[in-house]
């Protein structure tokens, strides 16, 4: 075994930093990547494979991270999927973004020193995976060597296809959704800005009767984020798989009106489910909606989102292709950056 797999990620609620980290775990033994997943605890994830103990108390995890997983590792690299790494080990660290760093208002108070651990994690690291370019420019910029980052984009999961239409009526009549919609995916995060999307529903709804579908709640690591209400604007919480995909097919457009992406994979997603993404126009949602149909828009220009979600409302985008990047790329891209043995080597 060459790796040690850092699997705290796995006792979690999933999100989207943590579907690309079950991706490319899953990607990496696919590859032939010789490595095995620890927890803290028992976790019942088909991905688990060797459980140490975790400490109790509220810092717990953060303990087994530091502490015991690099004691119980000795001999072996770890690779750390989710932005943090052991600080007296270093392995090779995943860095999706650096969004802490970017934007600390968009956070509460006790994330300063996550952001801090983030940086230290990635110059400290022997190798860094991270998942644009725009994210390894950051990195540069802030002191981590460019001949110790590897780019791995992630793909999107193959259970986001274009769903029968008898599970998009079904899951319209749960939500009570009688009317043409539009989706945003995260609006409790701050970086998101749900007010930009607001606006333009409410600049549209009038003229082209809609509802605007909000999915996310939020979290205590984020900043406070006003709840939305108005004429049409539903709110339903965390989506399962399923009824996302269900929910992406069925909807006019996705709006994406982030200001600020390491990745960002739900306009993709919504591709793949066969529905037009309106994306902010920044580096990272640039690049990873290159050669796409994405319609971009500068972020917080409510008028220009309101323009676009009126071709969305209209049927005038143009109806998207699949994504084409396959977990089986990933799977090689990391095996090639990931060691052969017990030290990491960096990439060529």
């Amino acid at each position: 075994m060459s790796l040690v797999v850092d699997g705290r990620f796995l006792s979690g609620r999933a999100t989207g930093l943590h579907r690309v980290a079950r991706g490319f775990v899953a990607a990496a033994k696919e590859a032939g990547v010789d490595l095995e997943v620890w927890t803290p605890g028992r976790v019942d994830d088909p991905l688990a494979d060797r459980a140490l103990r975790v400490p109790g108390g509220r810092l717990g995890g953060r303990l087994w991270e530091q502490v015991i997983l690099p004691a119980a590792a000795a001999r072996h690299t770890i690779w750390s999927l989710t932005n943090t790494a052991p600080l007296a080990r270093p392995g090779i660290v995943v860095v999706h973004d650096l969004a802490a760093t970017v934007g600390p208002e968009w956070f509460a108070g006790s994330m300063r020193l996550y952001a801090h651990s983030v940086l230290t994690s990635a110059r400290r690291a022997k190798h860094v995976i991270t998942v644009s370019r725009a994210v390894r420019s950051e990195l540069v910029a802030h002191g981590v060597g460019e001949e110790r980052i590897t780019v791995v984009s992630p793909a999107v999961d193959g259970r986001f296809a274009p769903a029968p239409s008898a599970d998009v009526e079904r899951l319209r009549a749960s939500l009570g959704l009688d009317a043409e919609y539009v989706v945003m995916v995260g609006w409790a995060d701050p970086r998101k800005d749900v007010a930009t999307a607001v606006a333009a529903h409410e600049r549209t709804v009038g003229e082209l009767p809609h509802d605007l579908v909000l999915v996310g709640s939020g979290h205590p690591t984020f900043a406070p984020v006003p709840r939305p209400s108005g004429e049409r604007i539903k709110i339903v919480g965390h989506a399962s798989d399923p009824d996302l995909v269900a929910l992406l097919t069925g909807a006019k457009a996705l709006l994406y009106p982030s200001r600020y992406e390491g990745f960002g994979l739900p306009p993709l997603e919504a591709m793949a489910c066969g529905t037009p993404a309106i994306v902010s126009d920044i580096p990272a949602l640039r690049e990873s909606t290159a050669g796409s149909s994405a319609r971009l828009v500068a972020p917080e220009d409510a008028e220009g989102w309101a323009a676009a979600l009126r071709e969305g409302l209209s049927g005038t985008l143009t109806r998207p292709s699949p994504p084409t990047r396959s977990w089986q790329s990933v799977g090689a891209e990391l095996a090639a950056s990931l060691p052969a043995g017990s030290d990491a080597r960096p990439n060529r």
